[in-house]
C-alpha cells in the first residue's frame, strides 16, 4: 500500500518558525522518524503532500529520497480529500506523529487487509488527556491521532493506547514531549 505523509500544514497553532515535519526529536527529524517508520513496515511507496507552506519539508523529503505530491493546503481534510481523488486507497500519516512505529503501522495494514475498509486510529480521550495533550478533534470518546486508510466504504476505528498516538498542537505540548523524552 502507499503512505502519504501529510506535510503541508501552516504552522498556526505552533507559532514557530520552523515547520512542523522538521522539528527534531532525539536527534532526527519527524518526518525521518516517520519515512523510517514507514519502511521498516515495508509500505510499497512513501509520498510527502507538501504545499506552499512547507517548502523547508519538500527540501528535506527530496534529501531523504521521497517523492512529494503537491495539494492545495486549505487544511488535512481538505487535501485528504484531494488525494483520495488522485489515489483508490492509501496510508494517511499526519506529520506530527513523532513515535509513529513500523509495528502499528504492520498491525493496521493487517486490519485492512482483514476488513477492506476505510480505518482511523483512534485513542481514548482518558489516555490522551493523561499524556498531558489537548486534543484539537474529538469525536465521541474517541482522538484520531492522524493515521488511516483511505478508501472507499464506511469508516471504523482502530483503537489504541501509548506513546505511538502521541501528535501536538502547541509549542508548550512539544516542550513536554521533548522534556519527558529526556526523562
Amino acid at each position: 500500500m502507499r503512505a502519504i505523509i501529510m506535510a503541508g500544514g501552516k504552522r498556526e497553532r505552533l507559532n514557530m518558525d520552523v515547520e512542523k515535519p522538521l522539528i527534531e526529536i532525539e536527534g532526527k527529524t519527524i518526518l525521518e522518524r516517520i519515512s523510517t517508520a514507514l519502511r521498516n513496515a515495508k509500505v510499497d511507496e512513501i509520498l510527502v503532500a507538501i504545499t506552499k507552506n512547507t517548502p523547508r519539508t519538500e527540501e528535506k523529503a527530496r534529501k531523504l529520497n521521497l517523492k512529494t505530491i503537491r495539494t492545495p493546503g486549505e487544511g488535512y481534510v481538505e487535501d485528504t480529500q484531494f488525494l483520495k481523488g488522485k489515489f483508490n486507497e492509501f496510508l494517511s500519516v499526519s506529520a506530527d506523529l513523532p513515535f509513529l512505529t513500523s509495528s502499528l503501522i504492520k498491525d493496521l495494514l493487517a486490519k485492512y487487509n482483514e476488513l477492506k475498509r476505510p480505518i482511523s486510529v483512534v485513542t481514548s480521550k482518558q489516555s490522551y488527556k493523561k499524556m498531558g495533550l489537548s486534543p484539537s478533534l474529538t469525536i465521541g470518546d474517541f482522538v484520531p491521532i492522524g493515521l488511516n486508510i483511505v478508501t472507499e466504504g464506511k469508516d471504523c476505528f482502530y483503537s489504541i493506547e501509548g506513546k505511538e498516538t502521541i501528535s501536538f498542537n502547541s509549542r508548550e505540548e512539544l516542550e513536554r514531549i521533548l522534556h519527558e523524552g529526556r526523562s
